[in-house]
C-alpha cells in the first residue's frame, strides 16, 4: 500500500511543511509516499492522469494507492484505517472513498455500494495501480480526441468527473467502500482557498463525516505560527 499526494506550485509549501509531517508522525513510512507536483501546470486533469502513470512506473500494477490532494488535513486515525481497509481489500472493494461532502449527501456510507452510490472522493480515494494504468490507457486513446470531453480538456480539470465516466463505462458494478468519519477533513479555506475553482460559491467544502474538528483548531495554530515564522 502506497501513497500519492497531488499537488501544485501554488500548495507545495503546505504539503511539505504540513501534510507529509504529518503522516510520517503517525509512522508511515517516507519510502510510500510520492509528491507528485504539477510543476509545468497542466492541471488536475492532465496532472491526475501523469500521477497515475507515475504510480505504476514505480510501484506496479499489484499496487494499491492512497491518492491524497494538497489541501487536506489528515484524522488521527488516517493511518490505521488506511492500513486495516486496504488490507486485502481488492478482494472486497474495488474503491475506497475517504471523503464526502454535502455534495454528496444523498449518497450513503458503508460497504458494498456500487457506481451510482460512490462519492466523489478525489480528496482522498484509494485507487488500485491495475484500475489506474487502464484509466490512462483510455484517457490517452478517447478524451483529449472525443469532443464530449473538449469543455474539460481545456477547462484542465475535471479529473474526478472523467474517472468517474470511465468507471461508468467499465466497472459500474465495482464494489465501493465509502468510509465515515472520513479520514480527511478539506481545508483549503485556511490555505488561500481553492486553486480549481476560484468561481465557487460554497467557499467553504467540509467533510459531512468529520469528527476531529480539535486537530482543524491545532493546524489553524501551526499555519499562524509558520505564517509569522515565514514573513
Amino acid at each position: 500500500m502506497k501513497y500519492m499526494v497531488h499537488s501544485c506550485n501554488a500548495r507545495r509549501w503546505y504539503v511539505d511543511n504540513f501534510l507529509v509531517p504529518s503522516m510520517l508522525k503517525q509512522g508511515i513510512k517516507e519510502t510510500d509516499i510520492y509528491v507528485y507536483n504539477d510543476t509545468e501546470r497542466k492541471g488536475n486533469l492532465k496532472a491526475f492522469v501523469e500521477s497515475c502513470k507515475k504510480a505504476n512506473e514505480l510501484w506496479g500494477e499489484a499496487e494499491l494507492v492512497w491518492h491524497l490532494q494538497d489541501d487536506v488535513l489528515i484524522a488521527s486515525y488516517f493511518k490505521e484505517q488506511t492500513e486495516k481497509l486496504t488490507t486485502n481489500t481488492y478482494l472486497d472493494y474495488m474503491f475506497i472513498c475517504g471523503f464526502t461532502t454535502d455534495y454528496d449527501e444523498n449518497r450513503k456510507t458503508g460497504a458494498g455500494f456500487v457506481l451510482d452510490d460512490m462519492w466523489f472522493s478525489f480528496p482522498c480515494i484509494m485507487i488500485p495501480n491495475e484500475i489506474a494504468k487502464k484509466f490512462t490507457e483510455w484517457y490517452d486513446v478517447w478524451v483529449e480526441r472525443d469532443p464530449q470531453f473538449g469543455f474539460w480538456v481545456r477547462q484542465k480539470k475535471g479529473d474526478d468527473l472523467i474517472f468517474r465516466i470511465f468507471v461508468e463505462n467499465y466497472y459500474p458494478t465495482a464494489p465501493i467502500l465509502n468510509v465515515a468519519p472520513n479520514l480527511v477533513e478539506h481545508i483549503d479555506y485556511l490555505i488561500g482557498g481553492t486553486v480549481v475553482n476560484p468561481q465557487r460559491q460554497m467557499k467553504n467544502v467540509r467533510s459531512l463525516y468529520w469528527e476531529e474538528e480539535y486537530l482543524v483548531e491545532e493546524l489553524k495554530k501551526e499555519l499562524a505560527k509558520y505564517d509569522t515564522d515565514n514573513r
